[in-house]
């Protein structure tokens, strides 16, 4: 290998606004209970009262998805080309873009725990690990559920 060939610095990333990081706190801080209710009291009244009524939250993740893209095109955020892993990384190197992105993660992982929960406490059967794995590594999770499925 020449030094040519050597892996150079990571990027410089722009760094986040503190309106940014209180955007990334809150919304991370409003999936957590929901999460937390379905791994640790699956069968609780409540759990069941906070899964039932998760529609507020996943229309307010799709607001705040929404409003993020809005406004990195509206500041002349950089055109992505999805096709191009380099242009989509340095599209999510910007701290509204990558909000933007983060949202949709939480959002999508949401969905598929609830999901797993639904399914799970229907049928009688513990989704801890499954959950869990869902919450922090998304398709690990379920990965994990669909294999379990496959094998009853």
């Amino acid at each position: 290998m020449t030094t040519t060939d050597t892996p150079g610095p990571i990027a410089a990333v722009e760094p986040s606004s503190p309106a940014h990081k209180q955007a990334f706190a809150l919304l991370n801080a409003s999936t957590a209970p929901v999460w937390l209710a379905m791994i640790l009291f699956p069968r609780a009244r409540v759990t069941g009262w906070l899964v039932r009524r998760c529609s507020w939250l996943f229309a307010g993740l799709g607001v705040a998805y929404t409003a993020l893209l809005a406004a990195g095109v509206a500041t002349g955020g950089e055109r992505v080309d999805f096709r191009d892993p380099d242009s989509l990384r340095a599209g999510l190197a910007n701290p509204t873009a990558f909000l933007a992105g983060w949202t949709h993660y939480l959002a999508f992982d949401l969905f598929v725990g609830r999901w797993i929960w639904e399914t799970n406490v229907a049928a009688g059967r513990s989704a801890r690990l499954p959950l869990l794995l869902t919450w922090w590594f998304g398709p690990v999770g379920l990965t994990l559920e669909l294999a379990r499925r496959r094998r009853r």
